[in-house]
């Protein structure tokens, strides 16, 4: 009765999957129909996998088994599928308080996430004569000169300088 209502995990299509290995050997994606690589890597380890051998997953990188877009598919070897997913079992009770059967919850604790871009606009008060608000409007931010520095003198020591007056 509770397993029927439940939605199943959809895994990704072919297609996706494909794409995601031709991205992983850092080919393009969307030549996977004329020229599909044999080998591929792990995105997190870099181990070599081949096409069919098993010993790979595509894991969610979200979590969300109802997103199955390529940008959240992810090519892991079994290895990393296992270090970076844990999984823990819930009791699912029935209607008198009686554990009718459990239910396994995964969670992701190590893909890391892209970092950021820096910003490259801002936005800016525009103000009238008086000092009040009139609007606001975006500018790019420059990037701030570096100045050179400057060499220090080196002076010399006095036992340089004894050398010097000898010689």
């Amino acid at each position: 009765m509770f397993r029927e209502d439940r939605k199943k995990r959809q895994p990704f299509s072919t297609k996706t999957k494909k794409m995601e290995w031709m991205s992983s050997a850092g080919k393009d994606p969307l030549k996977w129909r004329s020229d599909f690589v044999q080998t591929s890597q792990c995105r997190i380890c870099h181990t070599t996998l081949r096409w069919g051998d098993r010993r790979y997953d595509f894991d969610h990188k979200d979590n969300n088994p109802a997103n199955n877009n390529q940008s959240n598919c992810f090519l892991v070897c079994k290895n990393c599928h296992g270090h970076t997913t844990l999984s823990k079992k819930r009791k699912i009770k029935g209607f008198l308080g009686v554990t009718v059967g459990h239910q396994t919850i995964k969670k992701k604790i190590g893909y890391k996430k892209p970092k950021k871009k820096p910003k490259t606009t801002r936005r800016v008060v525009v103000k009238d004569i008086f000092g009040n608000v009139t609007g606001y409007r975006t500018v790019k931010i420059r990037k701030t000169k570096t100045t050179k520095t400057k060499k220090k003198n080196t002076t010399k020591t006095s036992a340089t300088r004894r050398r010097s007056k000898k010689s």
